[in-house]
């Protein structure tokens, strides 16, 4: 038989209390379901808001680059096809693709909006521009080439835009859409905007309402072509190996490239949200572990309890012998006994509820509202392990005083009115 230490033995036999120490019995399942409680609890929250982060910050990144390179002078580049090649041939850089935005006003046949147009290098790879991921409607290789205005036989360049924007405007697959741009010409007047017609040869949908709403794409030649320039672009987007190491990649591009550059990445471009967020999820595992902590003093009274109840055998065990710090083991044992059954339980039960609500979508949102339409929950094997360390070290102190008091108790005491 496997050899058992006489004090886990007691501690298991003082778990199971006798018929007359029901009270006892009933607040140890009470301290186990408390520490249940608050390990779920917490595991749940947990798990419900790195699936929130982690499901945001795909979404931003399949629509953002990883990194942008631009020139500190704020000038644009002239010759971009040079320092894309540089960037490719850089360790860990994915992709690299010139791109130019444009702020206009484009109209649809129910109303106008702002759009900001993003000019798309159709020479790269498609996973350098998230265009061929998002759209859901057409096709963005029309982009590559013009089609033929029916009215006047001319040159007609195509456009990609959100769903959103094109609902908002009356805009679908086919249509002409009207775009204004204050990139205009001079005349006898002044500066005169410049109107300029593209077809719609697709909608996206990036599950961002900000995005869906605001954005379209545009051949890079075409951008050029409504800005008034040649052969010169805003900044260099690339998309990286390691998105979490992004900074570090960053410190590499600048070495390469020199003084004359500065690099943005997704995370200073997204800074607010995910300061946000992990304040966010601080805060609520800070409150959580407040709880399992409360719980935890149900294990205190439990102890307290048993040793009052436990006097005599304190005494018996002293006068055979047992030590002080015997004594001690076998409390701080019960103690921990409570804490990890409870915890069991709670990991147990916060999983299960997690993967059910995960599976059924249990937790909508408003269309709209957020960037997701349900709230996931991934639970992480890192916080499990954090959930139990922190769970085991509160019950494991919540055992100190009650044991510190049965050792301390004098055999003569105990036995006084036996």
């Amino acid at each position: 038989m496997l050899d058992v230490p006489y004090e886990l033995f007691i501690a298991l036999r003082y778990l199971r209390a006798k018929r007359k120490q029901v009270v006892i019995s009933v607040i140890t399942i009470i301290a186990i379901a408390a520490v249940a409680a608050g390990v779920a609890a917490l595991i749940v929250v947990l798990s419900m808001m790195t699936g929130f982060r982690e499901e945001v910050q795909t979404r931003i990144l399949s629509g953002t680059a990883h990194l942008n390179l631009l020139r500190k002078d704020g000038h644009t580049f002239e010759h971009p096809q040079q320092v894309v090649e540089k960037l490719s041939q850089l360790p860990h850089i994915r992709s690299a693709s010139p791109t130019l935005y444009d702020e206009v006003l484009m109209m649809g046949s129910k109303s106008s909006t702002g759009v900001i147009l993003k000019g798309v290098d159709m020479n790269t790879p498609r996973a350098a521009n998230e265009v061929w991921q998002f759209t859901m409607e057409g096709n963005p290789e029309g982009l590559a080439t013009p089609a033929t205005d029916p009215d006047t036989g001319a040159p007609l360049d195509r456009i990609v835009i959100g769903r959103d924007l094109a609902q908002t405007i009356g805009l679908k697959v086919g249509d002409v859409a009207t775009v204004l741009s204050p990139q205009g010409h001079l005349t006898p007047l002044g500066m005169s905007p410049k109107y300029k017609d593209f077809q719609v040869v697709g909608l996206f949908t990036s599950g961002l309402s900000d995005y869906d709403a605001k954005w379209a794409y545009l051949s890079l030649e075409a951008a050029r072509r409504l800005s008034g320039t040649e052969d010169v672009v805003q900044l260099i987007q690339m998309k990286v190996d390691q998105v979490d190491n992004v900074k570090a990649i960053g410190r590499e591009v600048l070495q390469a490239m020199g003084d004359a550059y500065t690099v943005q990445d997704w995370q200073e471009l997204n800074a607010p949200i995910y300061t946000a967020l992990s304040y966010e999820k601080l805060l609520s595992t800070v409150a959580l572990l407040i709880v399992i902590a409360i719980a935890a003093l149900n294990i205190i009274s439990v102890l307290i309890m048993i040793v009052m109840e436990k006097q005599r055998d304190i005494a018996i065990l002293k006068s055979m012998g047992a030590t002080r710090r015997s004594v001690m083991w076998i409390f701080i044992l019960q103690g921990l006994l409570i804490g990890i059954v409870g915890l069991g339980l709670g990991m147990i039960g916060g999983t299960i509820f997690c993967s059910y609500a995960n599976a059924r979508r249990l937790i909508q949102l408003p269309q709209g509202a957020y960037a997701l339409d349900y709230l996931p929950f991934h639970v992480k094997v890192n916080d499990l392990l954090v959930v139990a360390l922190v769970t085991l070290l509160i019950s494991f102190v919540s055992t100190i005083y009650p044991a510190w008091s049965a050792a301390r108790l004098h055999p003569v005491e105990g036995l006084r009115y036996e």
